[in-house]
């Protein structure tokens, strides 16, 4: 049989007649073929994005993976997404299985599928994409024909909820460590190709320091019912996973080729990181805590990076991509370098995440070349008290500043991220986002007519692992709607600013998701198999599935979104991010003494 003949035809024929925007499955973008054939590959690897076509298109993390392992002498990737429902319903009545985007290969034909677990509504897609390719969705009912399922991304900092899912967790950065394992996985393959799959597994885990393959451990819970350890069923595998962190950012891959796509996806610009970690760690930030120390690229190797990705894709914007762009010391410099390069070419530059230092007064007039879309900040918290005890290191006169000097440069709009539900937090924190965002809108009249515009984010704090702040406890359901509720009624009469809300119960979700142990696993296939699916999209998202998966499963929410006590056994401390507990509680302490100095 020709899986990728009869497969292509089948698609062609009973899929995309009958669905919306085709475009996004057909496949055969620029940039996306992988550079060896399919009978040539010694590993064939798929790159799953468990979201819609849009999302992982626009994934830069994806893109760094695809053209890094098509790249490998004898490696072949091609991608993968999740279907919308309109296009999974044709698959199933149709008996279409999952097929990779460029070769329309099935998915359940490559050597090992790596999915990128961004966040927490993407797991029962995980689960949906799995199925959908014809793989078992729990690790234990799989066989020698199914792939090795290998997840990455933010997700595995805890990877108890999707343990029973996953064959193996990488843990931490992939650039460096990717390779090592389809340098072991080839090696296995070409040696030992009758090994079992379950031997197989743990070869890996026990060669690669940054690999956890669940199966191989055991949860314990006490007489209470709470999770009390992690016992490993097996000799030879460590009690402790270390995270994988890129040495050098300059050496690491950057994506120069990457996929313009058909269809739209939700950005079209090339992207280019210029920092990875952070040197704030403000102490509610997951990823601040868990990339590793402060790691820059040089300004020549992002220009670089720039003229070959703009030669390659024909993007009229460069997006400079960290966690803090303006605490990158040579910033001045990467704009001085790109703007010289790209201006007579109209191509803009965005920096996403800016914190209000003292750079930032002096970053409109560098960004001012071009098309201007917003100024994007992100205070996080309006009142001095409330980012002292969460360490975000704000400046609000370096807030002003850069503001005025963005309106005196042309800008007329301004975008604010600001969360609610923090510990400690008081009514009139929760004012000061409203009179803050007012105070910035009206330094525009100094240089035009009228305020700025001004999109006000607010998210819900969530409890992250690994950060300060995972002993915490999250505000609950009613607390929340009456945040939101206030901040549209002060905000009601100012019809320049728009503020826009995190679905309440989604956050409720997430919150419940990223702290959870091991048996949420069933509730995750329980939400599922009642429908969930998609979860992060307003139009599929049905939070009764996951309370009704909770009661069905006998867990509670509340369980998990309560504060825990600094000796509690967590369900993610076999994971080491790099930072010692010790060292996150006394940063945890220092927010409780910091509250309790200021009442």
């Amino acid at each position: 049989m020709n899986h990728r003949t009869d497969l292509g035809e089948a698609v062609s024929r009973d899929i995309l007649p009958f669905v919306t925007k085709p475009s996004q499955y057909i496949g055969g973008e620029v940039n996306a073929a992988p550079r060896i054939a399919w009978d040539a590959a010694s590993v064939r690897f798929c790159l799953a994005f468990p979201d819609t076509y849009a999302i992982g298109v626009s994934h830069h993390g994806s893109a760094i993976l695809h053209e890094m392992l098509n790249d490998r002498p004898g490696t072949l990737c091609d991608r993968t997404f999740l279907p919308w429902p309109d296009a999974q319903d044709r698959m199933r009545a149709a008996s279409v299985p999952l097929w990779s985007w460029q070769l329309r290969r099935p998915v359940r034909r490559f050597d090992l599928l790596g999915i990128s677990l961004q966040y927490e509504l993407l797991y029962t897609s995980t689960l949906n994409l799995l199925e959908l390719a014809g793989v078992p969705l729990r690790a234990s009912e799989r066989t020698e024909a199914d792939p090795l399922v290998l997840a990455g991304g933010p997700g595995p900092n805890n990877p108890e909820p999707m343990a029973a899912f996953i064959d193996l967790y990488l843990i931490g950065d992939a650039e460096e460590a990717l390779p090592a394992v389809l340098d072991a996985f080839e090696a296995l393959k070409r040696d030992e190709p009758d090994l079992p799959r379950q031997e197989r597994i743990a070869r890996l885990a026990s060669a690669l320091p940054c690999l956890y393959a669940p199966a191989f451990y055991e949860p314990e819970y006490g007489p209470d019912g709470r999770f009390v350890a992690l016992r490993r069923t097996r000799d030879g595998l460590p009690e402790r996973i270390t995270a994988a962190h890129v040495a050098d950012l300059d050496a690491a891959p950057s994506p120069v080729r990457p996929v313009v796509p058909f269809g739209e996806g939700v950005h079209e610009r090339l992207t280019i990181e210029i920092m990875r970690g952070c040197p704030r760690r403000c102490r509610f930030c997951e990823a601040g805590h868990t990339k590793g120390k402060l790691r820059l690229r040089s300004p020549e190797r992002i220009l670089d990076i720039a003229r070959r990705g703009i030669a390659a894709t024909g993007y009229e914007e460069i997006s400079l991509l960290s966690l803090s762009s303006s605490d990158h010391p040579q910033l001045h410099e990467i704009l001085r370098l790109l703007d010289g390069e790209f201006r007579k070419q109209n191509v803009s530059l965005a920096l996403p995440s800016l914190r209000t230092n003292e750079q930032l007064a002096t970053l409109p007039g560098l960004l001012s070349q071009g098309r201007k879309s917003g100024l994007t900040l992100v205070p996080e918290a309006a009142t001095e008290r409330l980012r002292r005890a969460i360490a975000k290191d704000v400046d609000e006169q370096h807030l002003v500043d850069g503001a005025r000097e963005a309106f005196r440069r042309g800008w007329n709009l301004l975008k604010l991220y600001f969360m609610v539900g923090l510990p400690g937090e008081r009514p009139e924190d929760i004012d000061g986002i409203i009179a803050l965002s007012v105070r910035l809108a009206h330094l525009r009249e100094e240089f035009a007519k009228g305020p700025a515009r001004i999109n006000v984010a607010v998210s819900t704090f969530i409890p992250r692992p690994h950060t300060p702040l995972q002993w915490a406890p999250m505000a609950d359901e009613a607390y929340i709607q009456s945040a939101r509720a206030r901040l549209r009624e002060l905000a009601q009469p100012h019809r320049y600013l728009s503020v826009k809300f995190h679905h309440v119960e989604r956050s409720l979700l997430e919150g419940v998701l990223s702290r959870a142990d091991r048996r949420m696993g069933d509730v995750i296939e329980a939400a599922y198999r009642a429908g969930a699916t998609l979860d992060a999209w307003n139009e599929t998202f049905d939070f009764s599935r996951w309370t009704a998966a909770l009661r069905q499963v006998g867990l509670d929410a509340a369980e998990y979104q309560r504060g825990r006590e600094p000796d509690e056994p967590l369900p993610w401390s076999h994971i080491d991010m790099g930072l010692p507990a010790d060292h996150l509680l006394r940063q945890y302490e220092r927010t409780l003494a910091t509250l309790a100095d200021e009442g």
